[in-house]
This record gives structure tokens, C-alpha cells and sequence, in this order.
């Protein structure tokens, strides 16, 4: 059996509109821009509605920044301790988003 015939090499319009800055290029650049700008407004309105939620729970239910876990009042120990695994869960959410939008970018360049 003989080794396939290696396939001519592609030609990168949009590659090449990137490098010489055209208006395609511009066009494409914007576009990339624009979806991680919408991933990262995305994310921080999340964060803000999570914890914009603690005052907006202790003020619907008083009674709770009456309870308390090992005397610690637990609107505090939800905003000091469970706010980490948020930002940490956010993180990893915003980076495996924004791996798959640069990825996406990159196979439209190569294509």
C-alpha cells in the first residue's frame, strides 16, 4: 500500500486579512472581540446577582442574620466563606468559555 497523497496546502484568506489588517480582518477581530466581551459582562452579572442576593435575602427574611453557625452570624459565612467556590466555579466557567470562543476564532482562520 502507498502512503496517501498529502493534500495542497489551503489557502488562508481570512488569516492573511488578519495579518494585513483589511476590512475583513477588522471584521473578524470585532467579532472575536465582541463574543469575549459578552462572555465577560456575562460573568460579572452573575457574580453581582449571587451577591447582591445576601443583603436582598436579609432584608425579605430579617431572621436570618438572626441565625448563627459556631457563633459566626451566617449571612457572614456565606459572604466570607461561601463566596470562594463562586468566584472559583466562575472562573473555571469563564475560562473554559473563552477557550472554546478563541478555539472557534481559530478554526474559522484556518479553514
Amino acid at each position: 500500500m502507498s502512503a496517501p497523497l498529502p493534500l495542497p496546502p489551503r489557502s488562508a484568506p481570512e488569516l492573511r486579512d488578519l495579518e494585513e489588517q483589511t476590512q475583513v480582518g477588522e471584521v473578524l477581530l470585532r467579532a472575536l472581540m465582541r463574543r469575549q466581551l459578552r462572555l465577560s459582562v456575562l460573568i460579572i452579572a452573575v457574580l453581582v446577582v449571587l451577591l447582591a442576593a445576601q443583603p436582598l435575602l436579609a432584608w425579605v427574611w430579617p431572621s436570618y442574620a438572626d441565625i448563627h453557625v459556631l457563633s459566626i452570624p451566617l449571612p457572614w459565612l456565606v459572604l466570607g466563606v461561601g463566596s470562594y467556590p463562586v468566584l472559583v466555579l466562575l472562573g473555571i466557567i469563564y475560562v473554559r468559555a473563552a477557550e472554546t470562543i478563541d478555539s472557534e476564532f481559530g478554526d474559522l482562520l484556518r479553514r
